[in-house]
């Protein structure tokens, strides 16, 4: 065999050996452990929940593009499959990095509210979906989806919104709960006090034990009464720089008095429970 021949088959084994030690690294030990990460996406909500077998739940994407480089920091370079998306509601700073999603991933499946919404941003929503013919499903209290290991059950709204105008986005939000490996966590959008009552007085079992704050740490969320039966172990306050004064003393002060461990991504950056 002559040396230009054993060189050429000497180049393609190196090329082989580094495509197999890519797709290794990159698509099987990435994702080996099951986990949650709160992503660090300034003023916004932005959440990820990864099975540890390349299946992934997005819920909310913060505002702009800066979702698309944290899910390229946590998701195999080879995994361009997204299996679910929750929109909890149409504010920019939840829905604005989901478009991005959408643009750069294959998404099997779209859970939201189906508010009636009539802002640019939710027309580019509703246009992208139909383009990319991505099943939605709306939600409402009761329904419950299972994903490999993970559980994922509808706290709010009670009944469908769908095609039904709301004073408040923000009131609309997707409550759920989601069961990984035995460990709770809570999401609460945007929700505030009225909703938080409602889910009281009709005695939804709230306990958790990782609890995502609502509304970036407002002083009209998150209340007394609701961390009581929540009793998390821990909370997460998903805020940046803004002129809203979030996370506020009110909300601070409670999470203190009643000894709740809670980090901020403005703070921490990305938080990874697993």
């Amino acid at each position: 065999m002559s040396i230009y021949k054993k060189n050429i088959i000497f180049i393609i084994l190196i090329f082989l050996s580094v495509l197999i030690v890519f797709f290794w690294q990159n698509y099987f030990v990435k994702n080996q452990k099951s986990q949650i990460v709160y992503f660090d996406v300034g003023q916004g909500d932005s959440a990820m929940i990864d099975t540890g077998n390349n299946i992934q739940i997005l819920i909310d994407g913060g505002e702009g593009n800066i979702i698309l480089e944290k899910l390229g920091k946590h998701i195999s370079l080879l995994d361009r499959e997204i299996e679910l998306v929750i929109m909890t509601h149409p504010d920019k700073d939840h829905i604005g990095g989901l478009i991005e999603v959408l643009k750069y991933y294959q998404v099997e499946l779209i859970l939201e509210t189906g508010i009636i919404c009539e802002t640019a941003i939710c027309r580019k929503w509703d246009k992208l979906i139909e383009e990319k013919n991505i099943p939605v499903k709306y939600a409402e209290f009761g329904q419950r989806i299972v994903i490999d290991d993970i559980e994922i059950n509808i706290l709010y709204p009670f009944e469908s919104l769908q095609n039904i105008k709301v004073k408040n986005d923000n009131e609309s939000s997707i409550i759920l709960k989601v069961n990984l490996e035995n460990e709770l966590y809570l999401f609460t959008g945007d929700a505030g006090f009225k909703v938080e009552n409602e889910l009281i007085d009709k005695s939804i079992y709230l306990k958790t034990d990782i609890l995502k704050i609502s509304h970036h740490g407002s002083k009209n969320a998150t209340s007394n009464e609701f961390l009581r039966l929540v009793n998390p172990k821990k909370a997460v306050i998903s805020v940046g720089k803004n002129s809203y004064g979030h996370p506020t003393n009110e909300l601070l002060n409670r999470l203190k008095n009643m000894n709740i461990d809670f980090f901020r991504t403005d703070e921490v950056g990305d938080l990874i429970f697993n």
